[in-house]
C-alpha cells in the first residue's frame, strides 16, 4: 500500500517484477490506522515542519494471508529501506 497514486504503484511493481496488486491510500486511512501518518495539526503551523503534515513515514509492512504482520519497518520520508529486505521476507513467506 502506498499514498502514491495507482499509476505510480503500478510502475514500481512492474519495475520490481511484482505481479500481485498494490493498494493506494491517497485518503490516508490506513497510514493513520498503522500509526505512520504525520497528522498532528501543529506541524502545519510551523514553517519548518509544514511539509511533513499529512505525509506518511516511509514504512513497510508485510502481512501474510492470515493477517499477521511478518515484517514492519519505518523511517523518515526521505530515507530508503533496501528492497532486498522486503523481498527476502516475501520469499520466506512463499516457502
Amino acid at each position: 500500500m502506498s499514498v502514491d497514486i495507482n499509476d505510480a504503484n503500478k510502475a514500481w511493481a512492474e519495475k520490481m517484477g511484482i505481479t500481485y496488486p498494490l493498494l493506494t491510500d491517497v485518503r490516508r486511512q490506513m497510514t493513520k490506522a498503522y500509526g505512520v501518518l504525520y497528522d498532528d495539526p501543529k506541524l502545519a503551523q510551523d514553517p519548518a515542519t509544514i511539509a511533513r503534515y499529512l505525509r506518511a513515514q516511509r514504512a513497510w509492512f508485510v502481512i501474510d494471508k492470515n493477517g499477521i504482520v511478518r515484517f514492519a519497518k519505518t523511517t523518515e520520508p526521505r530515507n530508503i529501506i533496501p528492497n532486498d529486505e522486503i523481498l527476502k521476507v516475501l520469499s520466506e513467506l512463499q516457502s
